[in-house]
């Protein structure tokens, strides 16, 4: 039987997790040469499986814990890029060319968990919306090596329900994705091909083990990402 890809938000009223309905794992440079990834999700409806009546609940639950809450706001996004802003987790080091095997051996920490004393929405890696706009900080995010190209992923952080006014980091979440593929990295627009190749192969370790794919075969507009040899 196919693992099914789930998120899971500690102690809330769904101990069973939510399903991922979209899922992206992508790479990115950015005007400066740094690299990223970013990753994307969005699940389907929280109460999708949920085939228990709840409209007699307890009015003394937090909004953590109420089911009526969790329904008001029907799912879950979290992400690095879907709201505009370019944010994920850096994975190259100054002055070393980044080596993409090596990377995806180690764990990924986003070390932006505010102090208690500075909290700005601006140093998170990521953007969420839970219950409102909320924020997720402290991600620790491992991956698997399943097959030719594929992974799976277990992230974990922490959340702060921003939205009702708490800056507190006080709940958990586990994401659990099976067998997904990296995307590629995406660079500046305003690059060429040749400006973008030029750079790549400045940075990346076996550039000669990837290719650039145009993301617009159909359309007179040429535009590429940077993909590893499949």
């Amino acid at each position: 039987m196919e693992s099914v890809s789930k998120i899971y938000f500690i102690d809330n009223p769904y101990p069973n997790g939510h399903k991922i309905e979209t899922f992206s794992w992508s790479g990115r440079i950015d005007e400066y040469g740094s690299i990223w990834f970013d990753f994307h999700l969005k699940t389907e409806n929280y109460y999708a499986d949920d085939e228990e009546n709840s409209e007699e609940e307890n009015e003394d639950l937090s909004d953590w814990d109420s089911k009526i809450v969790w329904g008001n706001y029907h799912a879950c996004i979290l992400s690095s890029n879907y709201w505009g802003e370019e944010k994920g987790i850096r994975i190259d080091k100054p002055g070393e060319k980044l080596d993409f095997d090596t990377v995806i051996k180690n764990d990924l920490f986003s070390n932006d968990l505010p102090s208690e004393k500075h909290f700005d929405d601006d140093n998170l890696a990521f953007n969420m919306y839970l219950l409102g706009h909320d924020s997720c900080a402290g991600h620790h995010i491992r991956f698997l090596k399943t097959g030719d190209h594929q992974y799976d992923i277990t992230w974990t952080g922490k959340i702060a329900l921003t939205y009702a006014g708490d800056e507190e980091f006080s709940h958990d979440f586990k994401v659990q994705i099976f067998n997904v593929e990296f995307e590629g990295f995406h660079y500046p627009k305003t690059w060429s091909l040749e400006k973008a190749t030029e750079i790549f192969k400045a940075r990346l370790s076996n550039f000669e083990d990837y290719e650039f794919i145009d993301l617009n075969p159909k359309s007179n507009k040429r535009e590429y990402k940077l993909d590893k040899l499949k």
